[in-house]
C-alpha cells in the first residue's frame, strides 16, 4: 500500500513540475512578459510635433538609431526606408542620433538621398542611446507588438539579417 502512495506521489510531482516548465518556458504560451523594453521617452519629428516612443505599442517596431555624419548609417538607410514603406504591419522609426545638430541638416541629409521616412525622429541629447546602453552607430532595435526587445543588430544591417529580424517580431 505505501509503495502504491510514494509511486503516485512522485509521479504527481513529476506531472506537476512538467506542467509548470510548459507553462513559464520562454515562448510557451503561458508565459505573459510584464516589462516592456520600448524607452518611455518623448522625441520630435522633423516638423517640431511631440512624439511619445510607446505610442507605437501595439504592433512590432524597427527602431533605428542613426546619424547623418555616419557612413554605415547612409548606406543602410535606402534598405530601411524601402523596407518600411513596403510593411505596414510594422512601425519603422528612425531616430537621429545628431548630437544637437538641427532638423534642416536631418531632413537636407534626406532630401539629397531621395530618402522619404514617414517617421524620422530627432533626438539630439542622445537619450535613446544611453536607455538602451548603445554601443555604436548605426543599431537596429526589433520590438514586438508588446514592447518586448526581441532582437538588436549593431553595425549596417543587411537585407538577410532584417528580414529575419522582422520575422521574429512579426509572428
Amino acid at each position: 500500500m505505501k509503495k502504491v502512495n510514494l509511486t503516485a506521489l512522485i509521479v504527481a510531482v513529476l506531472a506537476a513540475a512538467l506542467l509548470g516548465w510548459y507553462l513559464l518556458a520562454p515562448g510557451s504560451p503561458g508565459k505573459r512578459p510584464t516589462t516592456v523594453d520600448v524607452p518611455d521617452v518623448r522625441l520630435s519629428t522633423l516638423g517640431g510635433r511631440e512624439v511619445e516612443l510607446r505610442q507605437f505599442l501595439g504592433r512590432p517596431l524597427v527602431l533605428n538609431l542613426w546619424a547623418t555624419w555616419c557612413p554605415p548609417c547612409r548606406r543602410e538607410m535606402p534598405l530601411l526606408a524601402r523596407t518600411a514603406a513596403a510593411r505596414s504591419d510594422v512601425a519603422f522609426v528612425f531616430a537621429s542620433q545628431d548630437q544637437g545638430r538641427s532638423a534642416p541638416l536631418v531632413r537636407s541629409f534626406l532630401d539629397d538621398s531621395g530618402l522619404v521616412m514617414e517617421w524620422v525622429l530627432l533626438d539630439p541629447q542622445n537619450v535613446l542611446q544611453r536607455k538602451l546602453a548603445t554601443t555604436g552607430l548605426p543599431t537596429t532595435y526589433f520590438f514586438d507588438a508588446g514592447g518586448r526587445l526581441v532582437a538588436k543588430h549593431v553595425g549596417e544591417i543587411s537585407p538577410r539579417i532584417l528580414e529575419a529580424s522582422l520575422a521574429q517580431i512579426a509572428r
